[in-house]
């Protein structure tokens, strides 16, 4: 686990501090009580009302500020720990996103970040706070008789080590199971939502949805597994704190049989207790949830040790683009599979890349936008890509599936382009013949108002608008009315002639220009 911050260690002093309040303001309306039954002197009980509101305002103010230092240090850290992650997710290239897209790494992000954090607000700073507050309680309980020794050291070592020991030990090993079903459970839940459409018309939902009622049979019974563990527990948490209150007890009742011990000490020793189990009860629940806080801890430190896979040295290209030269290449998701390819394109020409299905044409466009690493050499001016820090400003691609954003059709285009103004937004829409969509019109989750052709046109624009040189047109015109598809080839190569074009396609684009065939290996 990471370290406590010193706001976090000032909070679990703040912590400890509230619950000596506690103890105290109990332990001095006590002696209050007590010394009122034997009519003392009235300045005695102007002591004894004088210390029950100091302690009843200390105790407020101390966990006041307690979680106001807490709180605000944990959503520091969690700030911290996202954007670190995220950074972490984003330099180590696309060949993860198999990974990051399944069900269990997506809920790991999502609840992990949570449970880290929540881990040390609610498990490593009230153990810390019930640390100090026992050792203040058996310093105290030393001051009134040594006797409470007797019960004290052996309460403190089973509240604060032994049972939190055997609690972490079970919630482990049942959260390591929790997790893996709901796990599975949350990639069943992907899968099923993913093509519940098409399950439905064809009759098989049921089946489908058949692995994740499996998955929630799974769930329950481990989760009652956890809880009849956790009740055991408890009832040996339970059975500790009444025999330490039964021994103060009978210390007590024996001193005061020999004659050894006052009215208000009897009491303060009665007492005692609350300044163990105060803290320890408010710690304890906290502490049966800790199983998953840890195992999400360990996601979270797996996924920060990734390596960065961009980490090395790179550098701007701020001259002129003149080629890419591409020298037997092959880009993979981690096995190769794609013959390599050689070609050398200049700006004011087009090449087409061509092949069947799964010959890696979409992971070739990968490989030369810097999202995929590769063998081989691809050069722009004789500088690899791999080294270019604006490769985004020299290339630019549109994805066979691009992501349409619930935004507007502007904000939309102007991803590519901030600067592009709404005339030159509008004359790329003509190009592409989107020109009756309104620049204001907004498309809604995933582009889902527009239909498949007009999302395909939309992100099409959206390269057409970069600035890059060299552009890369992922199935630009697939699926197309046939008249539409070569008006808009037919535009985008006469507008185009400045760039460098690279079509990606099944078919068309037959009066663009050479043509270069990819196979599998």
């Amino acid at each position: 686990m990471k370290k406590l911050s010193v706001r976090m260690w000032v909070a679990a002093l703040l912590g400890a501090l509230a619950f000596v309040g506690g103890s105290g303001l109990t332990i001095s309306s006590g002696w209050l009580i007590t010394m009122a039954s034997q009519q003392p002197p009235i300045l005695t009980l102007t002591v004894a009302i004088v210390l029950v509101r100091f302690f009843g305002i200390f105790r407020s103010v101390a966990r006041y500020a307690e979680r106001i230092l807490s709180h605000e240090a944990v959503f520091k850290e969690l700030t911290n720990l996202r954007v670190h992650l995220f950074d972490k997710l984003s330099n180590s290239g696309v060949e993860l996103s198999r990974d990051l897209n399944s069900g269990k790494t997506v809920k790991a992000i999502v609840d992990d970040v949570e449970r880290a954090q929540e881990f040390q607000l609610r498990v490593t700073l009230p153990y810390r706070s019930a640390i100090l507050a026992v050792g203040t309680g058996v310093i105290v309980g030393y001051w009134i008789r040594k006797e409470s020794l007797y019960f004290s050291i052996p309460a403190a070592i089973l509240s604060l080590w032994i049972i939190p020991w055997t609690i972490k030990k079970i919630c482990r090993i049942s959260a390591q199971q929790i997790e893996e079903i709901e796990g599975v459970y949350a990639q069943s839940i992907v899968d099923a939502t993913d093509g519940a459409i098409e399950a439905r018309i064809y009759g098989y939902l049921d089946k489908l949805l058949g692995q994740s009622h499996k998955s929630e049979q799974e769930l329950l019974k481990t989760e009652k597994n956890l809880a009849r563990r956790s009740s055991i527990v408890n009832l040996v948490t339970l059975l500790m704190i009444g025999t330490s209150i039964t021994s103060g007890l009978w210390i007590a009742r024996d001193l005061q049989i020999q004659g050894e011990i006052a009215l208000v000490g009897i009491a303060m020793l009665i007492f005692l207790p609350l300044v163990f189990f105060e803290s320890i009860t408010a710690w304890y629940p906290n502490l049966f949830a800790a199983g998953k806080m840890l195992v999400a801890q360990e996601r979270i430190e797996s996924i920060s040790a990734l390596e960065d896979k961009n980490l090395h040295f790179k550098a701007s290209l701020l001259e002129r683009v003149k080629e890419l030269t591409v020298r037997e290449i092959q880009v993979s998701w981690g096995k190769s599979f794609m013959k390599p390819v050689s070609f050398t394109i200049t700006p004011g020409n087009s090449i087409v890349l061509r092949g069947p299905s799964g010959v890696g044409k979409s992971t070739l466009a990968l490989g030369l936008l810097g999202a995929l690493p590769y063998r081989g050499s691809a050069t722009v001016n004789g500088c690899e890509i791999s080294s270019i820090s604006n490769l985004s400003q020299i290339i630019a691609g549109s994805l066979q599936q691009g992501h349409i954003f619930n935004t507007s059709i502007r904000e939309n285009l102007k991803i590519a382009d901030q600067t592009a103004l709404d005339g030159k937004l509008n004359h790329i829409l003509e190009i592409v013949e989107l020109d009756h969509l309104s620049l204001d019109a907004l498309v809604g989750d995933f582009g889902r108002p527009l239909s498949g052709g007009e999302a395909k046109r939309l992100g099409l624009a959206r390269v057409l608008l970069s600035p890059a040189t060299i552009l890369i047109l992922d199935e630009p015109t697939e699926h197309l009315d046939e008249s539409l598809a070569m008006r808009i080839e037919k535009r985008v190569l006469e507008e185009f002639t400045d760039r460098a074009l690279l079509i990606i396609t099944h078919s068309g684009w037959g009066i663009a220009g050479r043509t270069i065939t990819l196979a599998r290996e």
